[in-house]
């Protein structure tokens, strides 16, 4: 083979590749052109969905955004009198709208978890209408952020792995039987598990980071079993970046959404084709650089930022002393 040939053959190569990423790239870029396929789960108007971890942040935004969409809400968390409250408010700005709640501690999780089917029920019987349709599993975090493994306790590693894993998979068990019950029209539920770009390997988070890897494994298996069982439920898992939120009292920027924002974007994510999906478009940009560039190069990045976040932690607590 002469040069000439050779390098034809490269160039050939070469726009064959780019013609691919291009085409992946529009491809991903348009799932946020489509249209939100989540009223396809409350065909009637009257059914519920639940959020857990819904008394702050990304949880009320996902009440807010739910209840604005028609459906009615229960509100998930460990504090009755801060649920009520939020109750109160969603009653306040969305008459039309049903409500409930559940008081469930997510750490130290046992068996008392089975009863919340039992209370979702006696929620909507209390109502009378409609049917749960939408488990939005948003409760989560991390209990001592911005430190390295050695130094957390038993407990610590233990109330991580119950905020972000266990508790998600034991009330996704409990209440899938309740999802698949017939909805008259179109699918019988959704469930919806919020991810993370620490999935991809935080240091300085090992444990949460770690949850977060198992949430995008158990969402990929739950949404392969639901479809082989045929049970009328999807399953998505939503990947977010920076949110600003009254525990992460940060600046709002276009790449670090308030907490409504991303609620409002992660639910127009319904029914675009993907199991797991970046809620939002500008988090989607940032996430691209993970899967272009190599690890040592954003670890050389994330690892300095990592460190300006427990050095300013260290000072916070000092000042508290």
């Amino acid at each position: 083979m002469d040069i000439s040939s050779w390098t034809s053959t490269l160039k050939t190569i070469g726009l064959a590749t780019l013609s691919y990423l291009g085409y992946k790239l529009i491809r991903q870029a348009s799932i946020y052109l489509l249209p939100s396929k989540l009223p396809r789960y409350n065909v009637s108007g009257k059914n519920w969905a639940l959020v857990t971890g819904a008394t702050d942040g990304i949880g009320f935004g996902f009440c807010q955004e739910l209840c604005s969409r028609g459906f009615n809400v229960i509100l998930h968390g460990r504090n009755r009198e801060k649920l009520v409250q939020r109750e109160k408010e969603l009653n306040t700005a969305f008459p039309a709208q049903k409500t409930g709640i559940v008081v469930l501690d997510v750490v130290g999780v046992h068996d008392g978890v089975d009863d919340v089917a039992q209370q979702v029920r006696g929620i909507i019987g209390t109502q009378g209408q409609g049917k749960l349709s939408v488990l939005v599993n948003n409760v989560g975090g991390e209990t001592r952020p911005s430190v390295t493994l050695g130094t957390l306790k038993y407990a610590d590693v233990n109330a991580t792995i119950d905020k972000n894993a266990r508790f998600m998979a034991q009330i996704t068990r409990v209440l899938l039987p309740l999802l698949s019950e017939g909805n008259g029209q179109g699918r019988s539920g959704l469930v919806l598990n919020v991810s993370s770009i620490s999935q991809y390997g935080m240091p300085y988070i090992c444990v949460y980071s770690a949850t977060k890897g198992f949430v995008d494994s158990f969402t990929m298996a739950l949404e392969a079993e639901c479809s082989a069982e045929g049970c009328g439920v999807d399953v998505m898992g939503l990947r977010i970046g920076e949110v600003k939120t009254a525990g992460y009292n940060v600046d709002s920027t276009l790449f670090v959404p308030v907490a409504r924002t991303l609620a409002k974007a992660g639910l127009d994510r319904v029914g675009c084709g993907k199991v797991i999906v970046w809620a939002y478009f500008w988090h989607w940009l940032q996430g691209l650089s993970f899967e272009i560039m190599p690890r040592w190069i954003l670890m050389h990045v994330t690892i300095g930022r990592m460190m300006a976040i427990k050095k300013r932690e260290e000072e916070k607590a000092f000042k508290g002393q």
